[in-house]
């Protein structure tokens, strides 16, 4: 897909060109002939400069997660962080002028999928563009000769193939400020971006091993289909409805749920959870404060 960004000062939107005849499932060996992450390259080299002085503070108090961490975890966030901001721009689109404690704040929730990862990720990430509140994208679908225009809903936040990710502000602020609630904008939006390595949004992030991989796809895909079955059958489940729009979505809203409400998370979906664990590293669940 190829996608283009517009910033209006009265309605912001996002215009994304979508090729409706283009493959949109790849099998599992085409899959695996994509690039893969560096991980040859061992640990991934870290800023050794000093972290300016309001950073600490400036995550203590807006990233409500990060306070569990300690020790060399809370290093390794705070230089993560430098390393994000170092390399990837971010914009404030809609009239929304950025300040440094809302770049930090973006970037060290975003880090915190990657805290117990140690080779390089968001390889892919290009750009992060930040808009006051909701914004409206208008997504144009080209079929043979015929261009239609669809507008659909309000959105918080999306990420697209080509390395960008599109967050509301408020919508972050209310991500850490609503508490444990199982939602987080920059979470859902960053695991996106990890499962868009392979070139591919299919809710499966690459992993080291086929192996992994199989598993993985046996234990999601069983997942899946029990959430489906559930919305159908009208119970109620510890994901929000919205992960069962594509697999994509449901890795999405299930790495928001790992790390916002680790404990019906792991007592409702434990396969699930234990797949989250792995791949991660980390114990929410063992480490809430």
């Amino acid at each position: 897909m190829n996608f283009k960004h517009f910033g209006d000062a009265g309605m912001p939107f996002v215009v994304a060109l979508v090729m409706t005849g283009a493959v949109l499932g790849v099998t599992a060996l085409v899959r695996r002939l994509f690039q893969r992450l560096p991980r040859s390259a061992g640990e991934v080299r870290l800023p050794t400069g000093p972290v300016p002085a309001a950073w600490p503070g400036i995550i203590r108090e807006n990233v409500r997660l990060a306070r569990a961490l300690e020790g060399a975890r809370w290093t390794r966030l705070l230089r993560l962080v430098q390393n994000l901001l170092r390399d990837t721009p971010m914009e404030g689109c809609g009239g929304l002028e950025l300040t440094e404690a809302m770049r930090v704040t973006i970037a060290a929730t975003a880090c915190l999928l990657l805290v117990d990862l140690s080779y390089p990720r968001f390889a892919r990430l290009r750009r992060v563009l930040v808009y006051p509140d909701t914004f409206m994208p208008l997504r144009i679908e080209t079929r043979g000769m015929i261009i239609t225009r669809e507008q659909p809903p309000a959105e918080l936040g999306e990420a697209w193939r080509d390395g960008v990710v599109v967050l509301a502000w408020n919508s972050v602020k209310r991500g850490d400020a609503a508490g444990a609630d199982g939602h987080n904008v920059v979470l859902h939006e960053f695991a996106h971006v990890l499962d868009g390595e392979d070139g591919v949004f299919d809710g499966a992030p690459v992993l080291d091993t086929a192996a992994q991989e199989a598993e993985w796809e046996r234990i999601m895909a069983s997942a899946y289909a029990d959430l489906l079955a559930a919305i159908d059958a009208g119970t109620d489940t510890v994901l929000d409805p919205y992960a069962a729009t594509n697999r994509s979505e449901f890795f999405a809203v299930a790495t928001e749920t790992f790390f916002e409400t680790p404990q019906p998370m792991q007592q409702s979906m434990p396969d699930v959870y234990r797949q989250l664990r792995a791949f991660y590293g980390q114990d929410p669940e063992a480490h809430r404060l």
